[in-house]
């Protein structure tokens, strides 16, 4: 039994002997174990080296040491700090990469708002010795000046082909009348650079019209029903059995439509019975209605004169025609007597002389005043009267 226990014992301290103090490496950021001290197992004494990554650094070798069955540091690794990054006018930077401006730590610039960036590389990183990359420019934003169409008025860009910066307006128009404005008539450089929209143009104004059915025929229609401009006209009629309800004409408006709507054509009605004359007469005897076409003659009372036309027509239940008597003048014996003066062809007590009539006066005592001639024309009604003294 003796000999058994010893034996055991011995077994156990051999086995305890050959087995790893310390197993796995710690875990150093930025270094990694070196070839001369990597092995499998780790005995109580062994010495681990690190060798830093690209970048680092850490003065002394950062060394570990196994020791009761774990691993005791010896020298850790430290960042190479970097100087602080230059700033930029009108800008500003952030770390992108990293936490504190060591090396590899990347920042990125910004411009502030109103400006932009004109450098291609907006990103530096810190080196053993330096910052990569100069630092970026930042200029106000700015937009591209607009394509000026021919014929397209563009107001409010700065004077001597200057900078247009954000926040400034710029208003189009069209020169010609007969175009309008296919856009926005105002646009806005923006913070970004970029205008609020796309730059109008100018395009010819156009109506359109297609060719209407009988027995509404139209003149001025173009080939293939195109469109017509400003300024464009058409003109209507109807066949000879039919009366125009409408205009006669339209013309093609700087609002891209007609000047009135298009007429039609209708089969005409009659009329009733035709409006009195003042100082006349109908010649024929009066109808209740009469037919589209249908003529009345009128003709004057006595003395009374007939102006404008002597009849009116039916058409399309309107009557049609225009005209009026004039009143005749009348000179009494006691208008003459007030006067001093008498007819110089006549001798009736009354008067009667047709609108436009002349008549001759003589004294029948004293002389002519000279105020009025001797020989007045009849006007409407209204004859003049010279006197003598």
């Amino acid at each position: 039994i003796k000999y058994d226990l010893k034996l055991c014992c011995l077994l156990t301290h051999m086995f305890q002997l050959n087995l790893p103090v310390c197993l796995k490496p710690p875990d150093i950021p930025h270094a990694s174990v070196s070839e001369e001290s990597r092995k499998r197992g780790y005995e109580q004494g062994d010495l681990l080296y690190y060798t830093c990554d690209t970048g680092y650094v850490s003065g002394p070798t950062i060394t570990y040491i196994c020791s009761s069955k774990s691993w005791k540091p010896v020298r850790a690794g430290e960042l190479k700090p970097c100087e602080l990054p230059d700033d930029t006018p009108n800008g500003y930077y952030q770390i992108i990469q990293g936490d504190d401006f060591v090396f590899g730590t990347t920042i990125k610039y910004f411009c502030n708002s109103g400006y932009q960036m004109v450098s291609k590389v907006q990103t530096r990183t810190c080196l053993l010795n330096k910052w990569t990359n100069h630092v970026p420019i930042c200029e106000p934003v700015s937009c591209s000046p607009p394509t000026v169409q021919e014929g397209l008025i563009v107001r409010g860009l700065p004077d001597n082909d200057g900078p247009i910066l954000s926040d400034r307006f710029i208003t189009f128009s069209c020169a010609d009348r007969s175009k309008y404005l296919s856009g926005s008539s105002e646009l806005i450089c923006g913070q970004d650079g970029e205008w609020s929209g796309t730059f109008p143009s100018c395009e010819d104004i156009t109506c359109q019209a297609q060719k209407p059915l009988p027995p509404l025929y139209v003149t001025g229609l173009p080939p293939a029903n195109e469109k017509m401009k400003y300024g464009h006209k058409l003109r209507f009629l109807c066949d000879s059995r039919y009366t125009l309800f409408g205009v006669t004409e339209v013309e093609c408006l700087e609002t891209g439509q007609w000047s009135a709507a298009f007429p039609t054509c209708r089969e005409p009605v009659g009329c009733g019975m035709p409006p009195p004359l003042e100082f006349g007469d109908v010649q024929s005897s009066l109808q209740s209605s009469y037919d589209h076409g249908e003529r009345v003659e009128y003709s004057c009372q006595s003395y009374y004169t007939l102006d404008g036309q002597t009849h009116k027509t039916c058409s399309n239940g309107q009557w049609t025609g225009e005209m009026r008597c004039i009143r005749p003048c009348t000179v009494t014996q006691d208008d003459m007597r007030r006067k001093n003066i008498e007819l110089r062809y006549k001798s009736d007590p009354k008067i009667y002389s047709r609108h436009r009539d002349f008549v001759t006066f003589s004294c029948t005592r004293g002389r002519h005043d000279g105020r009025l001639a001797m020989r007045q024309q009849c006007i409407d009604g209204e004859m003049l009267l010279p006197s003598c003294q």
